[in-house]
């Protein structure tokens, strides 16, 4: 007996999974599988499998034109697994067409029965996160269309993302004082990019790299400025899309109970699609050991790298010495990270650049004496610092320091000023 509610669901279900195995290789089998995965898992979400559901999967499986010994062989397979784990729709994940025919089916085994339930809807808000890239206001128009039967369920058009110029993000990153090396490495990375990108627009074989990064280096070193202007050079590059940076630490990434940290990994790598993940002292994911759930997250990371390696750049960021016990942690890690850039910490005159560079920024200036001063006073800090010292971030607090020490002195002897005594530090501020 034809079943509207599945015809309607998996409508264009065959044309798709037709046109991967064709234009990109897909195997028909592993594409079977997950959507007799799905429909298993879906239609037990709220106990026993009704009559209702099995009428469902029926109709779906003869728009494929499965067999019944085809469809014994894919239920044999599902059950033969250890657990069913939603990151196994691998192509459902990779490909986006196939991910929303997959969840329309889902939803349709969902509604089949006529009610949503508090588990249905939470099931399926997962299958969103792992099939819609998160989008949750389409999860609901493909509900309300399947359940209405009306026209299908159209997205807005896409918010265009203004592509930044090329050298305008290369000329940010020159301004930046000290990291010689860093520039060197980055500048040629975007020509050989830049000549990769021109040999295949002359059908010359363009040479496969991965672009995911490690940034070793001390606090204050520039990582976090230096990653949010690399994201930006992609985006002009055309190597990612948007080129958006998405910032996280341990926090952020690991969970507190079995399967929530694969959950919040997914969460942000979804957020930094078309973009880059920045993990700043991502060593702290291995100080926990073996059986710590920073393992879970590095694990779920690479899969996540793999998976969306076309839309996903990963810079991985923290202390030196830390950093290679991170990288050696886990294999897919050591073949993934193949960039690796030193921050070599400022120099006692990149300091002093790096504090007048504060004071432009904010329309101040530093007189004679107070820029001896300066100088005198980061010397006294190097001679000192250990390897927790703030670099630019500690010009950046002195500086802070300074402008209030000057608001201070300012109005302590009178209350109206000129414009050069507003915008000029004294050593006076500085000591």
């Amino acid at each position: 007996m034809p079943n509207p509610l599945a015809e309607r669901a998996s409508r264009g279900v065959a044309a798709v999974r037709k046109s991967l195995i064709a234009e990109q290789g897909c195997e028909a089998l592993e594409l079977d599988y997950e959507l007799k995965l799905l429909l298993f898992l879906t239609a037990r979400i709220d106990g026993e499998v009704n009559h209702a559901e099995i009428q469902y999967a029926a109709t779906v499986g003869r728009q494929l034109d499965w067999s019944a010994a085809h469809d014994r062989l894919l239920e044999a397979r599902v059950l033969a697994q250890p657990s069913y784990d939603l990151s196994a729709l691998r192509f459902g994940g990779m490909h986006p067409a196939w991910g929303e025919q997959l969840f329309r089916i889902a939803a349709g085994v969902v509604l089949a029965d006529g009610i949503i339930n508090h588990d249905e809807r939470l099931f399926l808000g997962n299958l969103a996160h792992q099939l819609l890239s998160g989008d949750m206001a389409r999860m609901e128009r493909i509900l309300n269309w399947l359940e209405s039967g009306g026209d299908e369920p159209v997205d807005p058009p896409p918010v265009e993302v203004p592509q930044e110029d090329l050298e305008t993000c290369l000329a940010e990153l020159t301004q930046l004082a000290g990291l010689a090396n860093v520039k060197l490495e980055i500048e040629s990375l975007v020509r050989f990019l830049e000549i990769n990108k021109a040999r295949e627009q002359h059908d010359l074989k363009g040479a496969a790299m991965s672009l995911h990064m490690v940034f070793s280096g001390n606090p204050g070193t520039g990582k976090t400025t230096v990653a949010r202007i690399v994201s930006r050079i992609f985006a002009a590059l055309g190597v990612l899309r948007k080129g958006h940076l998405v910032e996280t630490d341990r926090l952020g990434l690991v969970g507190q109970y079995v399967g929530h940290t694969a959950k919040k990994t997914d969460d942000l790598v979804r957020q930094a699609l078309d973009g880059v993940l920045f993990v700043d002292e991502a060593y702290a994911l291995v100080a926990g050991g073996e059986n710590d759930f920073g393992r879970e997250a590095i694990d779920t990371l690479v899969k996540r790298m793999e998976d969306h390696r076309e839309r996903l750049i990963v810079i991985a960021a923290g202390y030196p010495d830390d950093m290679k016990t991170f990288i050696g942690a886990n294999p897919g890690l050591q073949s993934r990270f193949t960039i690796h850039l030193n921050f070599e910490d400022y120099t006692a005159p990149e300091l002093v650049g790096i504090f007048k560079g504060f004071c432009v920024k904010n329309q101040y200036t530093l007189e004679t004496s107070a820029e001896a001063a300066l100088k005198a006073r980061v010397a006294a800090e190097l001679k000192t610092a250990g390897c927790g010292f703030g670099n630019g971030r500690y010009m950046r607090n002195l500086f802070e320091k300074a402008i209030r020490k000057h608001a201070v002195r300012l109005c302590l002897r009178k209350h109206e000023w000129t414009k050069d005594e507003l915008s000029q530090l004294t050593r006076e501020d500085l000591t």
